[in-house]
C-alpha cells in the first residue's frame, strides 16, 4: 500500500511541472534596473547587465532552504552544464528571495554546492530592490517558505518569455529554452530526467 502511494506521489511531482506557451507579462521597460550584488559581491545592473540584450534562465531561492530550493537549484545545474557543454551564450539568474539573510558571501557557498561557475549569478540586493525585481517577474512571496516554483526563460533581444510551473525537468527546461533563445540547431534535451 505504502509503495502505491510513493509511486503515486512520484507520478503526481513529474507531472505537476507544465510551461506556459509564451507570456507577455515581462517587457524591457518592467525589469527594473536596480543594483543587485552576485556571490562575488560584484554590483551589476540586474536589467542592464544581466537581462538586456540576454537569453536567461531565472529562478528564486533562498540558502536556508531545506525542501525545493535545493531541489530548483539542483535543476539549474542540470541546465548550467548542459548549455555549458554546449557553448550556448545562456545567463542564469538564482535571485534570493531572502535578500536580508542571503548576503554574497552566503551565496557563494551555496552556489558552489551545485558547481556554478561562469554565466550563473546567485543575486541579492536591497530588500526593496529584490522586491521590485520580484514583482517586475510576477513573482509573489509575502514569506520565502511559500515563493512559488516558478523557472523564467526569456529572451530580452527578440522579447519572448515564458515559464515553467511546479517541479520541472532539465528536459523540459531545455525545450523550453531552445523555443524561446530561437536556435536554429536546438540542444538535445536528453530525454526524461
Amino acid at each position: 500500500m505504502m509503495r502505491r502511494f510513493v509511486l503515486a506521489a512520484i507520478f503526481v511531482w513529474l507531472y505537476s511541472a507544465h510551461a506556459a506557451p509564451a507570456w507577455s507579462g515581462v517587457t524591457a521597460s518592467s525589469i527594473p534596473d536596480v543594483e543587485v550584488l552576485d556571490q562575488d559581491g560584484l554590483a551589476h545592473r540586474f536589467y542592464g547587465d544581466m537581462v538586456k540584450g540576454n537569453t536567461v534562465v531565472i529562478n528564486f531561492v533562498y540558502t536556508t532552504c531545506k525542501t525545493s530550493c535545493p531541489a530548483a537549484t539542483g535543476l539549474l545545474s542540470g541546465v548550467y552544464h548542459r548549455l555549458r557543454a554546449a557553448e550556448r551564450p545562456v545567463t542564469l539568474l538564482s535571485v534570493t528571495v531572502d535578500p536580508v539573510h542571503d548576503r554574497p558571501a552566503r551565496l557563494k557557498a551555496y552556489a558552489a554546492q551545485f558547481g556554478a561557475g561562469k554565466g550563473w549569478y546567485f543575486l541579492t540586493g536591497a530588500p526593496a530592490d529584490v522586491a521590485r525585481i520580484l514583482a517586475s517577474l510576477q513573482v509573489s512571496t509575502t514569506n520565502k517558505a511559500d515563493h512559488p516554483a516558478i523557472v523564467i526563460i526569456g529572451n530580452d533581444t527578440a522579447g519572448t518569455w515564458t515559464r515553467l510551473y511546479g517541479e520541472a525537468s532539465v528536459p523540459m527546461v531545455m525545450d523550453s529554452l531552445n523555443a524561446v533563445a530561437g536556435w536554429p540547431d536546438s540542444i538535445p534535451s536528453g530525454g526524461s530526467q
